[in-house]
């Protein structure tokens, strides 16, 4: 059996056990690197630690901490509801504020699915609040985190780019960000405009109703 196909077992093993047990992905993959890496295809210790991502591991732990940081002592919230209060009485733009920060907060380093388990619990309250359409609000959460996610400083676009550096592509590391910033805009309007899909609009009280609504 070769090697790639094994790698895929693995991996696939790795999730498997990670879901049904309560074990760390991450310490799994670790026992699955070593042994693809010792027993199949006889490498040494130092050639398989010389495959571990260094700088990205440093960039994931030290953003992830700051957010966690940012989020127990309340700063996140108060960013939120400091952009909502910009936006007055215009309740159609809380949708829009919600987009924004989850971009932010995704580009400067965050990763997507922290992005988002931070950011959707609060707009989610907005949308309660203030009778806007939960899946609109939840759409405009992912797709901002998705917007965001390929900064030059991201994760995702440190990633991409280191990937494609060492490639003989022509690339910019500065391109690919504000093409999916621009895109990610359009792509939750074509998400939501489906069966039974209502263009979001004001009603009396300041209230938004959207899809699903």
């Amino acid at each position: 059996m070769s090697a790639p196909v094994l790698s895929i077992i693995i991996l696939a093993a790795m999730f498997l056990l990670a879901t049904v047990l309560p074990l760390n992905m991450g310490a799994l993959a670790f026992v699955g690197a070593f042994l693809l890496g010792s027993v199949v295809l006889g490498m040494s210790t130092n050639d398989i630690l010389a495959n571990f991502p260094g700088g990205l591991f440093l960039t994931i732990v030290g953003v992830t901490y700051l957010f966690a940081i940012a989020q127990n002592n309340g700063t996140i919230d108060l960013l939120v509801r400091g952009a909502v209060k910009l936006v007055g009485n215009r309740v159609a733009l809380i949708p829009w504020v919600m987009f924004a920060i989850t971009a932010v907060i995704t580009a400067v380093g965050a990763l997507s699915p922290a992005a988002v388990a931070i950011i959707a619990p609060i707009a989610l309250s907005f949308a309660g609040k203030y009778k806007i359409s939960p899946l609109l609000m939840g759409m405009m959460v992912i797709h901002g985190a998705q917007a965001g996610g390929f900064s030059p400083i991201a994760v995702y676009g440190v990633t991409v780019n280191g990937i494609l550096a060492k490639t003989d592509l022509a690339f910019s590391p500065t391109a690919l960000f504000p093409v999916e910033l621009h895109l990610q805009p359009g792509h939750r309007a074509g998400a939501l405009r489906g069966p039974g899909w209502q263009e979001p609009h004001v009603l009396q009280g300041g209230a938004v109703r959207g899809a699903g609504s």
